[in-house]
């Protein structure tokens, strides 16, 4: 159920009475001014002494109203009609998400664990930090509702996360553009060891075998980072993305926006390291994210 606006209005009756009154209930119907829409009826079974102050809570939004009012005391009534106008009402709640654990997985990657409830979920949001007090953020990423995991695969490999080091992560939840809940408690960790990043070139399985690869051509050939199971790449070498995650096609889906629909619909055909290898083309198996070969075809030049 979407979040919805507190508004919590309050009034005072003033009235006298030519006798003592025992007690005093009141009958409040209002409806937006000049509306054709039935009354809002709203009873106060115990109507304080005059002047004294009602709340009607839960009240719809913000806006002009018109009203009827009948009070009652001792068996006689009094009516009474006008107008009011509600303010801004305050802004709706948020839930807190929950981390519930953050580990290390296969090859030390940094895995959390955390709940939100995703019905009417516009993002998540989480921050590491090398201090609980969160004035050195090293690293931060949202995460669209339509993308949300109860396992979150963090990347350890975009250069800010140290090998064997201590961090603080906390999360928080975006209900809407404007509505965002507080940051919830903190979870300290250790990151584990995790190897250098590879800048790559990628063409993906199905495409056509392009020099554009050579040339670093965005448009085509599509450059991401990523790391293997070998110290250098070679038959038999993994390729893994910077979360941790083989690169195979379903993996590939988990990065979200950004990667070209090429790859996620197909996964990768090959690959080339501009920082360790730049004149050789690999070929990878898209099944496995396995480098097979490398491409004979296609000898990129050397500067």
């Amino acid at each position: 159920m979407a979040a919805a606006a507190k508004c919590n209005i309050s009034f005072q009756i003033y009235y006298t009475s030519s006798i003592p009154t025992t007690g005093a209930t009141a009958l409040l119907e209002y409806r937006i001014k000049n509306s054709t829409d039935p009354y809002i009826q709203y009873n106060i079974t115990s109507v304080p002494a005059s002047g004294g102050l009602i709340s009607v809570p839960n009240f719809p939004a913000s806006g002009e109203y018109e009203y009827k009012l009948r009070l009652t005391a001792n068996g006689v009534s009094a009516n009474q009609t006008g107008s009011f106008v509600v303010g801004e009402c305050s802004p709706p709640s948020c839930e807190t998400p929950k981390i519930d654990k953050v580990y290390l997985g296969e090859k030390d990657q940094i895995i959390m664990d955390y709940s939100t409830d995703p019905q009417n979920l516009y993002a998540v949001e989480y921050q590491i930090a090398t201090d609980d007090k969160f004035t050195n953020i090293i690293h931060v990423r949202v995460i669209m509702g339509s993308d949300y995991k109860p396992t979150e695969y963090i990347e350890m490999n975009d250069g800010t996360i140290v090998n064997k080091t201590t961090y603080f992560i906390r999360v928080r939840r975006h209900c809407s553009s404007s509505v965002v809940s507080p940051w919830s408690g903190f979870v300290e960790f250790q990151s584990g060891e995790w190897r250098n990043l590879l800048e790559s070139f990628w063409l993906a399985h199905g495409d056509d075998l392009s020099p554009d690869i050579c040339n670093g051509l965005e448009n085509y050939a599509w450059k991401t980072n990523v790391t293997l199971s070998t110290p250098e790449p070679k038959s038999g070498s993994l390729i893994y993305l910077t979360n941790g995650m083989l690169a195979t096609r379903e993996n590939i889906r988990i990065l979200g926006q950004g990667v070209p629909g090429r790859f996620t619909d197909n996964g990768i055909g090959w690959i080339r390291f501009s920082n360790i290898t730049p004149s050789v083309v690999y070929i990878v198996d898209p099944k496995t994210a396995q480098i097979l070969n490398v491409e004979s075809q296609l000898e990129c030049p050397t500067p």
